[in-house]
């Protein structure tokens, strides 16, 4: 696995990692909100139970008082109340004989709830800080309640609490003295308006616990679902784009040993034709020294060897033999590949692309002008560019040859804008069909026979130019010839 790749896969993972994590926490908070409310929902539900049952109680109790009590036959059941022996009605005989006794709201209230606790899954108790009656006495959490109705912190209090084992919701109201009261509880100092007391209501929070259960497994088992519809759903098209990645990655690593293969067979060529230019760049110096050396041998066939001459002749010969070991110097350094980026200027490189060619111009009688008008630095691979240099002068020096015979001359220009440096070459060679203009960079393509061209010149300038080193090339016609655009970006600060 190459660097990019991995890279890539990384941040692949790590924005899968990011999304999968958010969407956890979201869901987590979704579900425990939903929960929370679904919670609340069966509490208030078991809270408006505790006040129905207490508006229940209350209804009976109202009705019992606004009617001053209710004469009832003594029983062991329903006795006299001794509370209301200050009450001179509290006993009655009918004309017909039959006794009976008053009770008095509280009275039946407490019998009420006393016979038919749990009926409706409530159980109630009517108390007081003020007792007429001992056994209504407050439990320690009713205290609390009367405390507060007591204190006008509240007219209503409920908790949720849990005893022996079971939960369940305490709900007290507070009793307002009324007109009505007064009758049985005159006695003990209370004026209308009074707090007397109140009635509690207790509920088992079984049932409600048990559908809120239902209810939180039917949400979980939703939002499990539909997490795990979600996490399926990221896996598939993780997956997808890692397989996208990947298969991109081999395509790239494909296309990559293709551009490598035709940049090989590219350089191969151009080493066939740097040897034709290295033979017309030999060609006069070592005509020069074969001379020097014959006239040697003449002059000691001869007996005439001057020492001046000789040296003369040495000195030829020596010139030579460094213009040929200079000439060597800069072909090599043609085929040298470049490693690393250089911070060079363009006219640098096209001058050295001018020695290299430079011969083979002149002895097609080609002028080749250069024109700078540029003062700033590219980053760039500096051989490539030299190798797109000498290729397209070459182009245009064949294109020359095959269609012009006299005045021939190649004028290049390197100037620059805000961002990049830009090199024109044209020539006056009369430039390219239409029809093919479009195809020219393709690869394989090529206008020559198959003897002198390769089509890969112009593909591999566009692969060097783009994609190495992230410039643009482009190609017009003049009314003379073709011209050839470079764009590269130069070097922030020249």
């Amino acid at each position: 696995m190459n660097r990019s790749l991995e890279i890539k896969l990384k941040k692949l993972n790590r924005y899968y990692m990011n999304i999968l994590i958010i969407f956890t926490g979201v869901v987590i908070l979704s579900l425990g909100w939903d929960l929370y409310n679904e919670s609340e929902h069966h509490k208030n539900s078991a809270l408006e139970h505790a006040k129905n049952s207490f508006a229940k109680d209350m209804m009976f109790r109202n009705w019992v008082a606004s009617h001053g009590g209710v004469y009832v036959p003594p029983t062991k059941r329903t006795p006299p109340n001794p509370y209301l022996a200050h009450i001179k009605e509290r006993d009655l005989v009918t004309t017909t004989g039959k006794k009976l006794t008053l009770m008095n709201p509280a009275y039946t209230l407490k019998q009420l709830m006393d016979e038919y606790e749990g009926m409706y899954g409530a159980k109630g108790h009517i108390t007081s800080l003020k007792l007429l009656n001992l056994k209504n006495k407050s439990s320690d959490w009713e205290t609390k309640a009367l405390k507060l109705f007591e204190g006008g912190q509240a007219k209503e209090f409920h908790e949720f609490l849990s005893k022996d084992g079971k939960a369940y919701i305490y709900y007290m109201k507070a009793l307002v003295v009324r007109e009505s009261c007064l009758k049985c509880h005159m006695q003990q100092g209370y004026e209308v308006g009074d707090i007397r007391g109140g009635v509690s209501v207790t509920i088992p929070m079984k049932k409600y616990n048990n559908d809120l259960y239902h209810e939180a497994y039917n949400i979980i088992a939703v939002y499990l679902l539909f997490y795990i519809a979600v996490i399926v759903g990221l896996f598939y098209t993780y997956k997808n784009l890692k397989t996208s990645l990947i298969e991109q990655n081999r395509l790239e690593e494909e296309n990559h040993r293709k551009d490598e293969i035709m940049l090989t067979q590219s350089r191969h060529a151009a080493m066939g034709e740097m040897i034709g230019m290295i033979a017309h760049q030999w060609r006069q110096p070592i005509t020069v020294i074969a001379m020097g050396a014959n006239n040697m041998l003449v002059d000691i066939e001869l007996e005439e060897v001057n020492e001046e001459s000789i040296k003369e002749q040495a000195e030829s010969i020596l010139k030579q033999t460094e213009y040929l070991s200079k000439t060597i110097d800069d072909f090599r350094n043609f085929f040298r590949p470049s490693k690393k980026k250089e911070e060079v200027k363009l006219e640098e490189v096209m001058a050295e692309a001018e020695v290299i060619i430079d011969k083979s111009l002149e002895n097609n009688k080609i002028t080749l002008t250069i024109k700078d008008n540029n003062g700033y630095k590219v980053k760039t691979y500096s051989r490539e560019l030299l190798q797109v240099f000498i290729n397209l002068l070459k182009n245009a020096k064949e294109s020359l040859i095959e269609h012009r015979e006299k005045d021939r001359h190649i004028d290049v220009m390197i100037s620059d804008d805000v961002d990049n440096v830009i090199t024109t070459i044209c020539d006056n060679g009369g430039g390219i069909d239409e029809a093919i203009i479009e195809r020219i960079f393709d690869p394989y393509f090529s206008t020559k026979d198959e003897k002198t061209g390769t089509g890969l010149g112009l593909y591999m300038s566009k692969t060097i130019i783009e994609k190495h080193l992230h410039g643009m090339i482009e190609v017009s016609n003049t009314k003379e010839g073709a011209c050839f655009k470079i764009t590269i970006p130069l070097v922030e600060g020249g």
